[in-house]
């Protein structure tokens, strides 16, 4: 008889633990040693406590983060001390934000939980996708309304992203689930290049045209994930296709250097 008491017990205790789930959280608006108050912005794509911030190759103004005290009410209490300012829309295209984004690497199952402020007048809203699907979003045409965006358990095997369509203040980020390790997405430029650059690059529906070829051009595509996705050397005008989505295509030759952003549909 003890012998299957302690073995129930030891079930009962097996799956208390086994019930628990990790959490992870930002808290941008009060942990001030990590997010510390600052006028300097974010121009660089970086990795704080996990967590990605992806400012976009001309953006000055990304993360500032400034005095913000307010509380919001029960069930999802919190009082912030400050905000982390999105500072603009993250232009995403299908789904995938190409700047002024936070980012984390998820391994399974997730339910991310934000708690926000518009940052401005006229409706905006904040989402949380997985670079494909839409998580979640929440909006609001009020600047003083106090939001918390809860999304519904998701399997993520990769980024989630968080970011609005217009200036967006964030104070906390509360993940449920299993957090991977965030890996520092590259920082590719967009549309900046060398005054002597001679190549023009342009899309048009699924083609992406490379014109204005004087000499050996070597032409590096890559995704907005960072990933190369085609590479080749040319010495005349040419043109390729592509899969529908934003690219970052690089032309480098003797009369310079340029790199431009094209989307292809």
């Amino acid at each position: 008889m003890k012998r299957k008491l302690l073995y129930f017990t030891a079930i009962v205790l097996f799956s208390a633990f086994s019930s628990i789930t990790a959490q992870t959280v930002w808290d941008l608006g009060g942990n001030s040693a990590t997010w510390a108050a600052t006028a300097t912005a974010t121009t660089t794509n970086v990795v704080r406590d996990n967590l990605g911030l992806y400012p976009g190759s001309t953006v000055t103004t990304f993360a500032i983060i400034e005095t913000s005290a307010i509380t919001f009410a029960a069930p999802d209490a919190y009082t912030s001390v400050n905000r982390f300012k999105l500072n603009g829309g993250g232009n995403a295209v299908s789904n995938k934000p190409v700047q002024r984004y936070l980012y984390f690497a998820a391994a399974g199952s997730v339910s991310v939980k934000i708690w926000f402020r518009t940052g401005g007048s006229g409706t905006r809203t904040l989402y949380v996708t997985d670079g494909t699907n839409v998580l979640g979003s929440l909006g609001s045409s009020s600047s003083t309304d106090n939001l918390v965006l809860t999304t519904p358990a998701t399997t993520v095997n990769g980024n989630v992203y968080i970011y609005g369509d217009q200036s967006i203040n964030i104070y906390k980020i509360e993940v449920t689930g299993a957090v991977g390790t965030t890996a520092l997405m590259p920082s590719l430029g967009t549309d900046d290049f060398q005054a002597d650059a001679a190549s023009s690059v342009y899309s048009n529906g699924k083609s992406v045209f490379v014109s204005n070829v004087k000499s050996d051009t070597q032409v590096d595509v890559y995704g907005i994930s960072g990933a190369l996705v085609k590479s080749f050397k040319t010495g005349a005008d040419t043109s390729f296709d592509l899969n529908t989505g934003l690219y970052v295509v690089r032309s480098k030759s003797a009369e310079g250097e340029k790199t431009a952003k094209v989307l292809v549909n």
